[in-house]
This record gives C-alpha cells, structure tokens and sequence, in this order.
C-alpha cells in the first residue's frame, strides 16, 4: 500500500479506484473512542495488562460465537478473494465452559 486518499488518509493500493474508501471525502466518520478500560489493557497502564497480552488470544475465544469452516481451492497463479467447494460449516463452541475447560 503505497497511496494516501487525500481526503480520509486511508493506505491504498496504487492502482485501486479512487473515492473507495470515504467516495472522494463526501463521507467522514467521527474517529472511534477507545473505552479507557480497554486502552489501558493494551497500553500498560493497567496492573493486568501483562496477562492480558500474554493470554489475548484465549480472550479472544471466549467472544466468539462461531468460526468458519469449508474446503478453499487454492490455485496456482491466481487467487480469487474465496472459493470454496462442497460444504460450509458454522463451528459453535458450547455457551459456557465445560468441566475440563480451565477459567
């Protein structure tokens, strides 16, 4: 991504079509605020956020409510954004933990 939109300063790729991201600055969003409990795990500032950094993926888990499964054909040479042949599966992992589980 070399190209900066001169209007939303959005990272492009060179050749994509211009106006993408924010339609030549005819669309602003307001920048999203970081709720402080959850910028001070990330930043340090928290006593706990060692063991949140180093445990982010198991928190991560616990959020998910399904993940994606399906057989992706990929092919030499060229590779379409998803293709997929045969079946395509929801994974649900269960609401609470089980009983070998750690919390």
């Amino acid at each position: 991504m070399t190209t900066i939109c001169r209007y939303c300063n959005a990272l492009k790729f060179k050749r994509k079509t211009a106006g993408l991201c924010c339609a030549s600055g005819k669309l602003k969003l307001d920048p999203l605020l970081t709720a402080q409990p959850i910028k001070a795990l990330f930043d340090g500032s928290d006593p706990d956020s060692s063991h949140f950094l180093q445990h982010i993926l198991e928190y991560n888990n616990c959020f998910r409510m399904t993940s994606f499964g399906a057989n992706i054909i990929r092919e030499g040479g060229f590779m379409p954004t998803c293709k997929i042949q045969g079946q395509i599966y929801h994974l649900h992992g269960s609401l609470v933990p089980t009983t070998e589980e750690p919390h």
